[in-house]
């Protein structure tokens, strides 16, 4: 089991991994800043790198040992980058947005995602990821690009629609609380359902006069491409 762990990268991932595994009995955790690589303890059970995915290479060059075990933190990047610099490799991917720990986020929202180098590498990393944390996933390589790709749709697009939607309320003088008991609606019905199911509005019903009195509504240029597209698109997946 792994018990002396060291954590490289002090943002938003590596400052939820430090608090949370500072909270387990047993174990002695490290946390390693990239600008300080050399500060790394030689040695160690598990190293754990939680980086920019563009810092990687430049920051595993550094290392002046091989490490035992090694995993990286990123949605997108092969394990296979960590091959040069360790024995046995693999993944330790959070899928969940982490950029305000403090905000109260529970470890029960957070499925870990993991992969290894080698099936004893995988089950040990398995045992003791569900020992700390409540959702384990045992996923390959390209499993966790697919989860990257669809939560890129899923939650930064979204989040981007809903800060268009935010500057509309603000346009017209709305309070923004409103669209609340729509939008958790909504989510309510995907859990259950296809999205495709829960669709609704003009788009749907094919009400090409509404579609075009939003679009002419739009100042902006780029929103009415993408208003049209969007439509194209969930018209599409009506069929």
């Amino acid at each position: 089991m792994f018990i002396k762990i060291a954590i490289i990268g002090t943002g938003n991932i590596g400052t939820w991994l430090l608090k949370t595994l500072k909270n387990q009995k047993n174990l002695s955790v490290v946390s390693v800043s990239s600008r300080n690589i050399e500060t790394l303890p030689k040695n160690f059970d598990l190293y754990i790198f939680a980086l920019k995915d563009d810092i990687y290479e430049a920051v595993l060059q550094q290392i002046p040992f091989k490490m035992s075990h090694a995993v990286h933190t990123s949605g997108s990047l092969s394990q296979s980058i960590l091959t040069p610099y360790s024995e046995k490799f693999g993944v330790f991917y959070p899928y969940q947005t982490i950029k305000d720990y403090e905000s109260g986020i529970r470890n029960d929202e957070i499925p870990l995602c993991i992969e290894a180098s080698d099936s004893t590498f995988e089950n040990a990393l398995f045992q003791w990821a569900i020992s700390i944390f409540n959702i384990v996933y045992k996923v390959n390589e390209t499993q966790r690009f697919a989860m990257h790709l669809a939560a890129v749709f899923a939650n930064n697009f979204t989040n981007a629609m809903y800060e268009v939607a935010y500057q509309i309320f603000k346009e017209n003088n709305l309070d923004w609380s409103l669209i609340f008991p729509l939008l958790k609606n909504t989510f309510e019905k995907i859990k259950e359902d296809a999205p495709h199911l829960a669709q609704t509005g003009p788009a749907i019903r094919n009400d090409v006069s509404i579609m075009e009195k939003h679009c002419n509504s739009l100042q902006n240029e780029d929103l009415k491409k993408l208003y049209q597209l969007v439509s194209k698109i969930i018209q599409h997946q009506k069929s």
